[in-house]
């Protein structure tokens, strides 16, 4: 069975965001939707074998957008910047060698204190533990 055109399959999220559905952002958001936490290069290789002249600028131009309406969430660890469609609040767990990231539930309500921020308002709080996937433990 073929598979559905982008746009169709994701014209109403788009427009859920106030974002009108183009061929570029439907790519992009089904990479969202088949890759786990990918950066920019990764939604990027998924692009260009659905439609290979997309460029990678359109790719940031379109993850930039999807952020700044909150389809996506930004993660930015040791220099790279991933791309998560869960959007409420949950925490992750990174490899430090190849750079997955799992998601990790926990309550919300668990808040964590941190010493010296009771002039602070603390608007959100994430955490990620670090260490070895399995695959690169084995390794």
């Amino acid at each position: 069975m073929p598979k559905a055109v982008p746009e169709k399959r994701f014209e109403a999220v788009l427009r859920q965001y106030g974002l009108r559905a183009t061929p570029q952002r439907a790519i992009v958001i089904e990479a969202l939707t088949e890759l786990s936490h990918p950066d920019a290069e990764a939604v990027f290789a998924y692009a260009q074998r659905r439609q290979p002249s997309m460029s990678l600028a359109t790719v940031y131009n379109v993850l930039e957008k999807f952020h700044a309406v909150g389809l996506v969430t930004l993660l930015a660890f040791h220099g790279r910047r991933y791309f998560d469609t869960r959007v409420e609040h949950h925490d992750h767990v990174h490899c430090r060698q190849c750079g997955r990231l799992t998601d990790v539930s926990r309550d919300p309500k668990t808040r964590l204190v941190a010493p010296n921020v009771a002039s602070w308002v603390i608007e959100d709080q994430k955490l990620v533990w670090e260490g070895l996937c399995p695959a690169c433990r084995e390794a």
